[in-house]
């Protein structure tokens, strides 16, 4: 009979039992009929029946066992029995549990944050056949050398007509905006979206409309549609919101529709997108003479056909690219053999640009608590193990009895299962909250799809691993069990002392772990270090950090924005208690990106590789404010405005790479991205800035921000010595001049530059934490094992010491296999540390490469836990009496 069949006759047993009954009285009754027929009175022949037949009793069990499957009792009766043994040992069983839990509970928080950043699938319809279409430059191009970036409006508008692959393309950028209503001005942050998106992503309105073609064309009536968010929270969640008015930058926008809650491109953006307003297709962004016919800041998102494979795309694409290339080297720079620095155009799932910077990252911490449940489970084997050893003659007496080694092996994976649900359990509990600790290291600053939780799959992942873990500690046990005869120990004498090696192998194995995940650490930790101590050429203290979103002169009376910055500077100053006050298009030098040209030298491909600086505009007083010191020529002032020379200064590491021995005043460069490119002449040279993340100097380039029309910018004060400036009273000055202006992200500097290195920072201490976890696991495997020794060979110990064995001897005896399988361990982590140095170099950019000085110092100090922890019952058999000792065997 079927497995099935006999598990699915467990819901008719008593039916069964009564066809069971009703056909031994068959049998029986035919015996008697027959033995009646031989002669035999009726007694007799009953009598000879029931001796024949046997035991009824036994029959009916012999059918149940046919028929009814005992999985289900044998299952029970094993768990039974298990929950006596763990209660005949509790510390063992703790001590499997808490191990197995730490690893399991870890493993359950980091898949929940990996499960919502690289598989929890997008929120739209067929999401699987979403991608992003994308430029990248693989040859000589300097700072977008092998990066990928945004296409240009030109060459999507190419794309879309050129390309058969694409049921719809469509693309969005983000600003800041500012509306008006409230106490002050609010600053709200906004997508600006070709019409076709909403369409591309199968996403409705919940009241009103979304975007149309026509909302985007030259001198159409300004229409914004709301996110969910806005809407509940400012209009109250009316729909009669609809229809109303929404002042945005000064301009009336009619409100056409609110999008539903569950929608949202939150995740391709910086932060929440609020507002979304229809992409202008009009000649500035569409003409490839226009200003921004080479400005990369938009993201693009088309749809496959049914038919289009990914590859088939990709191939379409990189051909229309290299057509492009073709057909406008003047844009894309193709020297005159043709030979252009390796433009392409591409195409690569959503889902990869969504959480392709930090798919490394999440893959490497996923790696490392893995790491940490291994060596979990290793440690809980060696319990299992010294477990089964001390249980040897239990199970040799129970196979005499007749137990074949199946039902005992099946004995010790039903204990392995109890165990595996009570860790599970625990590490439920332990992801729980570990979850939480994620979401404030780490949610801030990892692309995720949704909200990280302890969803379905994860649960799926927590109970797989706890079963197979679990199941992975039995199986040396059960492996043992196989070479067990009863023979040595049914006397109750015996002296079998167990080999040490596999317990020594495990040993090895959790101590090789254990040192790759502290070297690890212990480079990130370094480079993190290094991070900081790097950072200066500034001063940030007592700065504080404020942004605006500036307005062009078409939406008002304040005249150009040069002209409004500079009354916004002059007015501030003013203010008691200001030593300094500046504009600036970001904090602190970025990280170099744009590319630039000495006027009167070869602009070649090597050149321009060689040549790329951080790009940022200031006031004159921005290196006062950050006491940036002046080493040449002057600073900008107030002739430095728009319509005058564009002047430049450039940073002392520039300066030396360019004109070593030589003076860069009075030189000049054309630098500058997209419609800012000019060529420009340097007035100044002043000291080198690192910024957080930047380890070495580099070339930074400063252009006056009074000559730039830049409507993003951020606000710098300085307070004197032991005063105040608040808040409020540079608000009021700024209003003072424009009522209208939005003022936020109101910060101490410090905090703004402390905070960009949480992510480092947040790594680092996750891999620590992993590390540290690993090493104490490890170590408390290394006592567990040397304190089992020595309660083993407490005989052995006592005799050696009564006919003179030295201190030495014993502790040699005790400790020293386990020392000389730790030294082994060690030199192989150290091997396997070395090899995948390179991963995490990988996987977390500008992590310190591997020294001997880092690898010795963490080496040195494992060995010395390690080596404290064998000692401990080392010790406590040197203060053994050898006569009590021997009394007590």
């Amino acid at each position: 009979m079927g497995v099935v069949r006999r598990l699915l006759n467990r819901w008719h047993e008593p039916a069964l039992h009564a066809e069971f009954d009703e056909e031994l009285r068959f049998h029986l009754d035919a015996r008697v009929d027959a033995n009646e027929r031989a002669g035999m009175t009726r007694a007799d022949a009953e009598a000879e029946a029931r001796r024949h037949i046997g035991s009824t009793l036994r029959a009916t069990e012999g059918m149940r066992e046919a028929r009814i499957s005992g999985l289900f009792e044998g299952l029970a009766r094993d768990i039974r029995h298990a929950a006596r043994m763990v209660r005949r040992q509790p510390a063992t069983a703790f001590l499997a549990v808490l191990t197995l839990s730490l690893g399991i509970g870890a493993n359950a928080a980091i898949f929940s944050l990996l499960n919502a950043a690289l598989f929890r699938p997008l929120p739209f319809p067929d999401a699987g056949r979403l991608v992003a279409v994308v430029d990248r430059y693989r040859g000589d191009g300097g700072g977008l050398s092998g990066g990928v970036t945004g296409p240009t409006i030109p060459e999507l508008l190419d794309v879309t007509q050129r390309s058969q692959a694409f049921a719809g393309l469509s693309f969005f950028d983000m600003r800041d905006t500012q509306t008006y209503g409230g106490l002050e001005p609010a600053r709200v942050f906004a997508a600006r979206v070709e019409p076709s998106m909403f369409s591309l992503l199968a996403v409705r309105a919940a009241h009103g409309r979304t975007l149309r073609p026509e909302d985007s064309a030259a001198g159409a009536d300004p229409v914004v549609v709301l996110s969910d968010g806005i809407w509940r929270r400012s209009f109250g969640a009316d729909p009669s919101a609809v229809g109303r008015s929404l002042t945005i930058d000064r301009r009336p926008f009619a409100i056409v529709g609110v999008l539903p809650p569950d929608f949202s491109i939150d995740y391709l953006s910086p932060e929440a997108i609020e507002i979304y307003l229809p992409y202008p297709m009009i000649p500035i962004y569409t003409s490839r003479s226009g200003p921004f016919a080479n400005v990369r800041r938009v993201t693009a998102v088309a749809r496959l056909q049914p038919d289009v494979s990914l590859e088939q795309a990709s191939a379409e694409v990189r051909t229309i690219g290299g057509t492009l290339v073709l057909e406008h080297p003047e844009i894309y720079r193709a020297d005159g053999s043709g030979r252009t620095l390796g433009f392409e155009m591409d195409v690569q799932p959503l889902r990869d640009l969504v959480s392709g910077p930090a798919r490394r990252t999440l893959l490497l911490l996923w790696s490392a608590v893995g790491l940490v449940l291994l060596i979990a489970c290793v440690n809980t084997a060696q319990l299992l193990m010294a477990q089964a050893i001390e249980r040897e003659p239990e199970m040799a007496l129970r196979g005499a009895l007749g137990a074949g080694r199946a039902r005992l092996a099946r004995q010790l994976l039903a204990e392995s299962l109890l165990l595996s649900c009570a860790a599970g359990a625990a590490g439920a509990l332990q992801a729980v909250w570990l979850s939480r600790a994620l979401r404030w290291l780490l949610l801030d600053r990892l692309p995720v799809i949704g909200q990280v939780s302890l969803d379905l799959p994860v649960w799926l992942v927590t109970a797989g691993a706890a079963l197979g873990t679990t199941t992975a500690c039995a199986l040396l046990p059960v492996l043992r069990l196989a070479r067990v005869g009863p023979g040595p120990h049914l006397d109750g004498r015996s002296t079998v002392v167990a080999r040490g090696r596999p317990r020594h192998l495990l040993i090895a194995v959790e101590v090789a772990v254990s040192v790759i995940l502290l070297v690890g650490a212990g480079l990130v930790v370094r480079s993190l270090m290094d991070l900081q101590r790097a950072r200066g050429g500034f001063s940030s203290d007592g700065v504080t950090l404020m942004r605006l979103r500036g307005m062009s002169a078409a939406s008002g009376p304040v005249g150009p924005l040069g002209a409004t910055y500079r009354r916004y500077l002059e007015r501030i100053s003013q203010l008691p208690g200001v030593e300094a006050v500046a504009l600036t298009s970001s904090p602190v030098p970025p990280p170099p990106g744009v590319e630039f040209t000495v006027v009167g030298q070869p602009a070649d491909a090597a050149a321009l590789a060689r040549q790329s600086a951080s790009y940022q505009m200031v006031s004159g007083e921005y290196f006062a404010v950050l006491r940036i010191p002046l080493l040449q020529g002057r600073t900008f002032n107030e002739t430095d405005v728009a319509g005058r020379q564009p002047v430049a200064i450039v940073s002392a590491e520039l300066a030396r790479r360019l004109w070593p021995g030589r003076s860069a005043l009075g030189q000049q460069i054309h630098a500058g991205p997209g419609p800012r490119a000019a060529t420009m002449s340097i007035v100044g040279v002043v000291g080198n800035v690192r910024s957080p993340r930047q380890l070495e100097d580099a070339p930074q380039i400063y252009v006056p921000i009074l000559q730039q029309d830049e409507p993003s910018v951020a606000l710098l004060v300085r307070p004197r010595p032991a005063a105040l400036v608040s808040a409020s009273s540079v608000k009021q000055a700024i209003w003072s001049i424009v009522p209208q202006q939005a003022v936020f992200g109101v910060r101490p500097l410090d905090e703004v530059l402390s905070q960009a290195m949480d992510g480092d920072r947040a790594i680092a201490i996750l891999l620590a934490s992993f590390a540290l976890l690993a090493l104490a696991i490890s170590t408390a495997g290394v006592y567990t094992v040397v304190t089992y020794i020595t309660a083993r060979r407490t005989r052995e110990i006592a005799l050696r010491r009564a006919i003179g064995a030295t201190a030495y001897d014993v502790l040699t005896l005790i400790a020293g296999p386990t020392l000389t399988w730790t030294i082994g361990g060690l030199l192989a982590g150290i091997a396997g540390a070395v090899a995948v140095s390179g991963v995490f170099a990988a996987a977390l950019p500008g992590v310190a490469t591997i020294d001997a000085a880092t690898v010795a110092l963490l080496a040195g100090v494992y060995l010395t836990v390690v080596a404290a922890a064998m000692c401990v019952p080392a010790l406590r058999a040197l203060r053994l009496e050898p006569a009590g000792a021997l009394r007590a065997e």
